[in-house]
């Protein structure tokens, strides 16, 4: 099976990700702040509506020539559809993470039958006494760029470093401590311009980005996962269709936007991007 990733924003080929269907609205896990926020206001969260807000996903992936790869679902693990975190690639490099959150170490389990297609050669599994997850990393070219989170330690980092070489340039970006990964702040939509929420990140880190054009989000923006898109190439990008004025911004720039609501997806912390693990693009 190949595999391939050199940013995130060359023509997207094939991704991996996995049914709702696990989710118990009854047992829910308080993984991150957006899913306290709606436990706290005693908000439901409805499992019909996220699973037909993913078909409507999955149906404009297809219709955008994207294989989709589905993961099979693990008994007891929590976020299994956020596939996001559990791995990533970085060129022909298939990283597996180490999740933070035991509750969700198990998903991983799931991919089984996708992982034997991989190249064992090109698998690289991170230490137990490791954490590193794919929600904080965020690729263009040689330079990745890693959250320093709740999730992502700076060892991760360190580790990232070794197993790339000196080819690469890694980057570790500080986040501030209530927000769960890099890309819930930060993410690069083609090679000139980021969608970022500057309070996300402490100063220095916010500077080290400022070689991107940067699309400034506001709180609530950034509440509802504005930066959580999913770019399919240099300029096709699928969003929430309540982000009504970053899509004005983006459409002004030339971008074809596809609009979809996933709000109720987004519930749970994460939004198109963190519910696809893309394993395959090539350049466009």
């Amino acid at each position: 099976m190949k595999i391939n990733i050199n940013n995130e924003y060359d023509e997207l080929k094939s991704v991996i990700v996995a049914s709702a269907n696990y989710f118990d609205p009854n047992t829910l896990a308080l993984n991150n702040e957006t899913i306290k926020h709606y436990a706290v206001n005693n908000c439901s969260i409805d499992k019909q509506l996220i699973l037909f807000e993913q078909k409507q996903f999955w149906n404009l992936l297809k219709k955008n020539d994207v294989n989709i790869l589905i993961a099979n679902n693990v008994d007891n693990a929590k976020g299994q559809m956020f596939t996001r975190d559990l791995a990533f690639v970085i060129e022909d490099k298939f990283f597996i993470s180490n999740m933070r959150k035991e509750n969700r170490k198990k998903a991983i389990n799931g991919w089984n039958e996708i992982i034997k297609n991989i190249d064992p050669d090109n698998i690289i599994k991170v230490p137990s006494n490791i954490y590193l997850e794919g929600g904080d990393v965020i690729i263009d070219n040689k330079t990745i760029y890693v959250g320093i989170s709740e999730r992502t330690t700076i060892d991760g980092v360190n580790f990232l470093k070794t197993k790339l070489g000196n080819d690469y340039k890694v980057i570790p970006l500080q986040l501030k401590p209530k927000f769960l990964h890099l890309d819930v702040v930060f993410t690069i939509i083609n090679p000139n311009i980021c969608l970022i929420y500057k309070e996300g990140l402490e100063e220095k880190s916010y500077n080290l980005l400022n070689r991107y054009e940067k699309i400034e989000l506001t709180e609530s923006e950034q509440f509802e996962l504005a930066t959580n898109v999913f770019v399919i190439d240099k300029k096709t990008i699928i969003m929430n269709s309540n982000h009504k004025r970053i899509q004005k911004i983006l459409k002004d720039k030339h971008f074809k936007i596809i609009p979809l609501d996933i709000s109720e997806t987004s519930k749970l912390g994460g939004a198109f991007r963190c519910t696809t693990c893309p394993i395959y693009r090539v350049r466009s």
